[in-house]
């Protein structure tokens, strides 16, 4: 009988756990965070967090500013970035289209999911306007007041796109963000009955977003694509061209992945 391999000390567990916890308090509190406010927001004892911080920041995960002594993500992160995104395939199929329609009309054009309750960027091919905003892979957004996150909340049934949503009020970036689960409803019925999101001054004051959705069948959430641009540019027949483009951008997508034409991805529509 051969020897068994040691147990795995139940200390070690804890220890990964305590990391993890860690990490994804960037995610969901604050881009920066210090020491004592990790340990209250954790209820860990500081001298725990500064030796699994310390641990972090030998890997790359994390950084300190040298001036505000404040820790946040680092480089490491961005390390599994490729390997994730090869793994879910969606931003292969669909970059080349982006780029495409981003040649066309001059306006940066994205694709994003919802995890964990927000609006992640997977693809961002950015256009030539001067004027066009430019997004990161990985950047998150909340829900409430995004035309991706409405859109991506539209694919849910009410109940879970309540969920996400998570706790009302929602907090009021603009004079124009939907604050209450009643407004935002009333919102997500429109883009199913119509089949596009839009988001007017809701998350930026001059900024504008026209989303579509994408129907997606191999991955674990809804999918989307947007143009965000300056709310002067995002009026009348230049934004009814823009829905356009995104239909027929997404509609690409789709038939790049083998999904049946007419395929509608928000509850409780019909093709």
């Amino acid at each position: 009988m051969g020897a068994r391999a040691p147990a795995e000390p139940k200390t070690s567990v804890g220890t990964l756990a305590r990391g993890l916890d860690i990490l994804e308090l960037f995610a969901s509190a604050s881009s920066e965070l210090t020491q004592k406010e990790i340990s209250d927001t954790l209820g860990v004892p500081v001298p725990t967090v500064h030796r699994l911080t310390k641990l972090l920041i030998d890997r790359g995960w994390l950084v300190r500013d040298p001036t505000t002594r404040r820790l946040r993500l680092g480089l490491g992160i961005a390390r599994l970035v490729p390997a994730m995104l090869l793994g879910l395939q969606l931003p292969d199929l669909a970059r080349d289209h982006l780029r495409e329609m981003a040649e066309r009309t001059g306006e940066t054009v994205n694709l994003a999911v919802l995890h964990e309750g927000a609006v992640v960027y997977l693809v961002s091919e950015t256009g030539s306007r001067l004027l066009t905003q430019r997004a990161s892979i990985g950047l998150r957004l909340p829900v409430h007041c995004s035309a991706l996150g409405k859109c991506l909340l539209a694919q849910l049934g009410d109940d879970e796109a309540k969920r996400t949503a998570g706790r009302e009020p929602y907090p009021a970036l603009t004079p124009r963000t939907i604050t209450s689960w009643a407004n935002l409803r009333a919102s997500l019925e429109r883009i199913r009955r119509d089949g596009v999101a839009f988001s007017h001054e809701e998350y930026e004051v001059g900024l504008d977003s026209i989303a579509v959705p994408v129907a997606w069948i191999d991955g674990d959430g809804p999918a989307a694509v947007n143009v965000s641009l300056p709310s002067s540019r995002a009026k009348g027949e230049a934004a009814a061209g823009l829905t356009r483009d995104l239909r027929a951008t997404a509609a690409a997508i789709e038939a790049a992945a083998g999904i049946p034409s007419g395929r509608r991805p928000f509850v409780g529509a019909v093709a």
